[in-house]
């Protein structure tokens, strides 16, 4: 059912009765006048006798047609939206050769780098269970030794994104080897900023920007210091995230000729590092020593990073004044023909 902007001329339909009498009264009047027609009523009446009256009521039916374009009929169309703000998420990897040492998962010893890849996975597409994916997020992968690499930009396309991440291996050159988180980091958050500024994703689609980073050891190389990382960061709205999956017990390790060592380390000043960079960011610092602490780790973050669903009503303006005007037309047009042709009055 059509709205009309002025639905007061409406009224103006009321003379149409008027002026159809009006035009009856002044045809009866120009009639020719007969002594006697009784021998005629009888007669049929013709095609052209029985729509003598169309002209009238198409002249009619027109300026109906007007009245009601003049009224401005519209229609309102309602439909619903829904818009996301998602999360951009730079996930940072340590792959530096302390990643092969053993680590528990379900019972058995894996090497953390299988660990960890297996709980991105469950973390950017779901496991059924806690974790429900990440769909509506950017999520990009650097990994990182003794150099920082971009493994996979920001991208929509997560199973994309796991395959390539399934492939990442630990670091096997000797001069490639090292743990240089302050880099990485620094390289993550300024992607985000990147990102943020030059691709438009400051408008609503992007709720906030996240680096998750993940590591097992001591930052021992690259130019920045992991604090001065976390300032940039700070200084670009990115929240870190930090994950420390060394424990300070011993950890196993298997080298290339079968043979199985152990490593004592202690994490205490490197846990604070990591502390430090997630609190001056307004993120969390969480130490992981099996898979199940790992997959709890993440839980978490999916807890406090959630992307958010919003419904938006739009309605559209559709004016159909155009429609009573191009019947008005037609109307006037075969009117105009059928005067001028079959109803043509004689004279």
């Amino acid at each position: 059912m059509p709205n009309f902007e002025y639905p007061a001329l409406l009224w103006l339909l009321l003379l149409l009765p008027i002026f159809w009498l009006i035009s009856r009264s002044n045809s009866a009047l120009s009639q020719h006048q007969y002594s006697d027609i009784s021998l005629l009523i009888n007669l049929p009446k013709s095609y052209r006798q029985k729509f003598s009256k169309l002209v009238a009521s198409l002249y009619l039916l027109a300026l109906a047609a007007i009245i009601i374009a003049c009224a401005q009929p519209f229609k309102n169309t309602q439909h619903y939206s829904e818009q996301t703000q998602g999360i951009a998420i730079a996930i940072v990897i340590d792959v530096s050769s302390s990643m092969n040492f053993a680590m528990k998962s379900k019972g058995q010893q894996k090497p953390r780098m299988v660990v960890a890849k297996k709980a991105l996975q469950d973390f950017v597409l779901g496991n059924g269970n806690k974790l429900s994916g990440r769909r509506n997020d950017l999520i990009s992968v650097i990994t990182f030794a003794r150099y920082p690499d971009t493994l996979v930009p920001l991208t929509s396309s997560h199973s994309a994104l796991v395959d390539m991440t399934n492939e990442i291996t630990t670091s096997s050159r000797p001069n490639e080897d090292g743990t240089a988180f302050g880099d990485a980091t620094a390289l993550a958050a300024a992607q985000l900023h990147h990102y943020e500024n030059s691709l438009g994703l400051e408008d609503d689609s992007i709720k906030s920007k996240v680096i998750i980073l993940l590591t097992d050891g001591e930052n021992n190389s690259g130019t920045y210091q992991p604090l001065m990382a976390a300032a940039m960061a700070k200084k670009w709205g990115v929240k870190i995230y930090t994950i420390s999956i060394a424990d300070n017990e011993s950890s196993l390790f298997t080298d290339s000729k079968g043979t199985t060592l152990a490593l004592s380390e202690s994490m205490q000043s490197t846990d604070w590092t990591l502390q430090a960079m997630a609190e001056s960011t307004g993120g969390i610092f969480q130490k992981a020593n099996d898979s199940e602490s790992l997959q709890s780790v993440y839980q978490a973050i999916n807890t406090l990073e959630t992307s958010s669903l919003q419904r938006v009503l739009f309605q559209d303006h559709n004016p159909l004044f155009h429609l009573p005007v191009i019947f008005a037309l037609l109307c006037f047009f075969m009117a105009n023909v059928l005067n001028a042709t079959w109803l043509r009055k004689q004279t």
